[in-house]
């Protein structure tokens, strides 16, 4: 009974959003979403540097959800903020970051990831995504990763080079939670957040 209720809760936590590996090419994997957009992420694409990706491979992590917890396969898409997901059948998944109370943590390193609402430093709207979790407690000390990508440039003339596409690692984003749950940005300037936070242990 316990193991079908916890089944029932994963597929509640997983996204409408379905990716299908692509058999002949299991590099590329193509994810379609309920409003028909398509995406897709060519590994082996050379003209493309770098990669949406944190860590480019899926990495074991625990899920935890309801009091209960489940390892899966996952992996941080920083440019879509999404949480990738990989079944044993190799289709993936993606976490539904709408639901609250859901931690995931990657057994190896203890790096810990949950979704916040937060405001979006530069245009101050509301957003919902994925922070590292660096400290627990009414204040925590949240890390926002930013992957950004630059479209391929072509080259305007032949004295110049066309430009690759490019994923690119952004500096980390600084958080905590105001009163209101919300996630709010913080200085980057360390020494600032030393004095803020004290006697955090960093731990991503």
């Amino acid at each position: 009974m316990m193991k079908s209720f916890f089944l029932m809760a994963i597929m509640t936590i997983l996204s409408l959003n379905t990716f299908a590996q692509d058999r002949a090419d299991p590099s590329r994997q193509n994810l379609t979403s309920n409003n028909g957009m398509i995406y897709s992420f060519d590994m082996n694409d050379n003209t493309v540097i770098g990669t949406p990706y944190i860590e480019n491979e899926f990495m074991p992590g625990e899920i935890h959800f309801d009091n209960q917890t489940k390892i899966y396969n996952l992996r941080y898409d920083a440019f879509n903020d999404v949480i990738e997901v990989k079944k044993d059948n190799g289709d993936l998944d993606t976490l539904n970051k709408d639901l609250t109370d859901i931690t995931l943590t990657f057994i190896k390193g203890k790096k810990s990831y949950r979704a916040h609402n937060y405001l979006d430093p530069k245009t101050n709207n509301s957003m919902k995504g994925y922070f590292v979790v660096a400290s627990k407690g009414a204040k925590p000390l949240l890390v926002k990763e930013k992957i950004v990508f630059t479209e391929k440039q072509k080259a305007k003339s032949s004295y110049h080079k066309t430009k690759r596409a490019e994923y690119k690692r952004k500096n980390d984003l600084y958080f905590t939670l105001n009163n209101n749950d919300i996630a709010v940005e913080l200085p980057s300037n360390k020494k600032d957040l030393a004095k803020i936070f004290q006697n955090i242990q960093k731990t991503y």
